[in-house]
């Protein structure tokens, strides 16, 4: 047989020539040790797997914690708990008392996952008024992580709180187990006088909450807090009710409870200061409240002593390396000068999942939520169609925001309107009448009563005695193309006032509408026999050689990355007004087929120039707009603000002045109901 080899291997040599004891067994111990505890949370989690998540309601996954991890975790990006079987070890836990353990555990799972979907608001005049639910969490975080004063007190307010959940989602005898977890586990003594005073405070807090008919030993100036907290009427409930939102809780909590922390957390190290080598405990009342002397039974062993009050060499180093060990009379640290009394404190509260996790389940779901988040997806979209991130979005704004323009005339929304108009154009262009079938077994109309009665006499039970009716469609004759030139001012006047904004909006009405009509027309265009296209083209003038090119080609495809670039053009105000430019490149495209397709009804040809401001050539404008208008061109003047009054006269007689701009877009909206009616 092989010689099996031995488990243990000793002296086995290193780089440096020394030995050292390498324990294969123990390495086997501890990972056979892991297995079972992940065993032991398949089957805790397996047989109560109903129960937790009839209780979790299905808002989240109940799991075994995976094998190696020791404790609970969140995946807060899935929503998933992962529960480990650690209490029934750790804490002695019955069954019953782990079951409510992970209920309780459960419950601070689902308060993370409250504060974290809570978005961030803004008042009336765009301030922040609430922070985000993550600003909110991920700060809470880092206070935990640096003050422990703050860490216990927040679980003891927390522990109330996800208890009295767990006890109200369940029964009357969860609230007995809870109190027996407290009297017979966590706290059985509750006397808190050797404690620091702010520890005591926190404790306190909490057994007392928990287990109300049993009050706790403390110092009296915690007790003095203590009733100044309960004279705040409410305000234990309002803070830990279940409903309560956990941003909110903060805040109370905030406001309420942690200045009292930190006011006897400030007695408390002025004690340590005052009696750093008596061993005092921090609680200011010395020997009176049962102060244990070194070395008396149930008191801290005395530290061995060289000549002149030295540590004896024996003794040199240790607890000075401890994690907030004492390190002396100018330790300045709270961590570090109540390390002891906060570990004895914090082994009380099951620590179910350590803060590195937490840690790593929030920054897992940021980056989650980053690479899903509305603002990720539109860059990358943004990046797509060739558009920068903020010119999409200030476009969907704008287009958002006329959604809540009413015509104030019909109360009646302004792109609905102009929807509805749309609609009926193409039911005129459908002329429906009414074509019988031929008889049939089954069918709206009785028209043969006769051959009914002969039928069934004759033992036909079906017989074809019905009519049904259809309707048939009768293809109509109208405009078969309509085009649409927009001519927008880039003048450098149209910076005064809202008189550029409301341009803008006012040409991201006309693009998301021709948009939505053009779709609506190749939609419906097999159930007519003149299909209807809509093509549309757009034009600025600010005195430069781009004038007379348009920033959007006649076309019926009006693409987003298209709409968003001529909104951005619009934000470029350099020049003045040489609207002729652009009226005399719109006559120059007029070519014969057009001029040719107008005459016989084909073709309705609008034109729709914006202007601030008198033309800087008048007359030029004049003599296109005749030759334009020979040739049955429709062309309207908009002037905007009172500076825009001369418009009436340059493109009479078609031209309106709109002086409040704020009207603008519906005044467009009206133009472009009243000229597309009769399609």
């Amino acid at each position: 047989m092989e010689e099996q080899p031995n488990l243990i291997e000793t002296k086995k040599q290193t780089g440096s020539g020394e030995s050292e004891e390498f324990d294969v067994s123990k390495k086997a111990g501890v990972l056979h040790t892991e297995k079972l505890e992940h065993v032991e949370a398949v089957a805790l989690v397996e047989k109560h797997r109903d129960f937790f998540e009839h209780y979790a309601k299905g808002k989240i996954k109940i799991e075994p914690a995976p094998e190696g991890l020791k404790t609970f975790a969140f995946d807060l990006e899935k929503n998933i708990i992962y529960v480990n079987s650690m209490f029934y070890k750790a804490y002695s836990f019955s069954e019953e008392k782990t079951i409510f353990a992970t209920l309780h555990e459960i419950e601070h799972f689902m308060e993370k996952i409250q504060i974290l979907s809570e978005s961030q608001k803004r008042g009336k005049n765009g301030r922040i008024v609430e922070q985000s639910g993550e600003r909110i969490f991920t700060d809470h975080l880092r206070r935990i992580k640096n003050s422990r004063a703050f860490g216990l007190m927040d679980n003891c307010v927390a522990d109330i709180r996800e208890n009295r959940t767990v006890v109200r989602k369940t029964n009357k005898a969860m609230g007995e187990l809870e109190k027996e977890i407290y009297r017979r586990d966590l706290f059985v003594d509750t006397d808190f006088t050797e404690q620091p005073r702010h520890i005591q405070f926190c404790n306190a807090i909490l057994r007392e909450a928990r287990v109300p008919e049993e009050k706790c030993q403390v110092a009296s100036e915690v007790r003095q807090e203590l009733d100044e907290l309960v004279k705040v009427e409410g305000l234990m409930d309002a803070m830990t009710d279940p409903e309560t939102p956990m941003s909110l809780r903060l805040r109370l909590q905030d406001k309420y409870i942690w200045p009292k922390v930190q006011a006897l957390l400030e007695k408390d190290v002025e004690d340590k200061k005052k009696k750093p080598k008596e061993g005092g405990d921090g609680s200011g009342e010395g020997e009176e409240k049962g102060e244990k002397k070194p070395g008396e039974k149930g008191g801290q062993p005395k530290q061995g002593k060289g000549k002149k009050g030295k540590p004896r060499e024996s003794e040199k180093g240790k607890g000075d390396d401890r994690k907030g060990g004492e390190s002396g009379d100018e330790e300045t640290d709270p961590n570090k000068i109540f390390d002891k009394e906060y570990r004895k404190a914090e082994a009380k509260f099951p620590e179910a999942v350590p803060m590195e996790e937490i840690e790593k389940a929030l920054k897992k779901w940021k980056e989650g939520k980053d690479k899903n988040s509305p603002d990720k997806i539109d860059e990358e979209y943004a990046k797509k169609i060739g558009v920068e991130k903020k010119d999409l979005q200030e476009y969907r704004r704008i287009a958002e925001s006329l959604q809540k323009i009413v015509n104030p005339e019909t109360d009646v929304g302004l792109i609905e309107e102009l929807r509805n108009l749309f609609l009926r154009i193409i039911s005129k262009r459908i002329k429906q009448r009414q074509s019988p079938k031929y008889p049939v077994e089954e069918g709206d109309e009785l028209v043969d009563p006769a051959q009914l009665v002969a039928d069934v006499n004759a033992g036909n039970l079906q017989p074809k005695v019905w009519e049904d009716t259809e309707i048939k469609e009768k293809k109509g004759d109208r405009f078969g193309e309509v085009e649409i030139t927009l001519v927008c001012d880039r003048s450098s006047s149209m910076i005064e006032g809202e008189k550029a904004l409301e341009q803008r909006k006012s040409a991201v009405l006309v693009m998301e509408v021709l948009k939505e009509f053009a779709d609506i027309c190749d939609e419906e265009k097999m159930n007519i026999d003149k299909p209807l296209e809509v093509k549309s083209e757009i034009y600025t003038f600010a005195s430069s050689e781009e004038d007379k090119t348009p920033i959007k080609r006649m076309s019926k495809e009006l693409g987003e990355a298209e709409r968003i670039k001529v909104l951005k053009k619009l934000y470029d105000l350099p020049g003045s007004t040489t609207d002729f430019n652009c009226l005399q490149a719109i006559y120059d495209n007029l070519d014969k087929n057009s001029k040719w397709k107008i005459k016989e009804g084909e073709l309705k040809k609008i034109v729709i120039v914006f202007t601030d401001g008198g033309s800087d050539n008048p007359a030029e404008v004049q003599r296109i707009l005749m030759s334009l208008r020979e040739n049955s061109v429709i062309v309207i003047g908009v002037g905007m603000t009172e500076a825009g009054k001369p418009v009436i006269s340059t493109y009479a007689p078609k031209a309106l002045v709109v002086e409040d701009v704020t009207k603008l877009p519906i005044v467009i909206g009206d133009l472009l109901k009243e000229h597309l009616k009769d399609l």
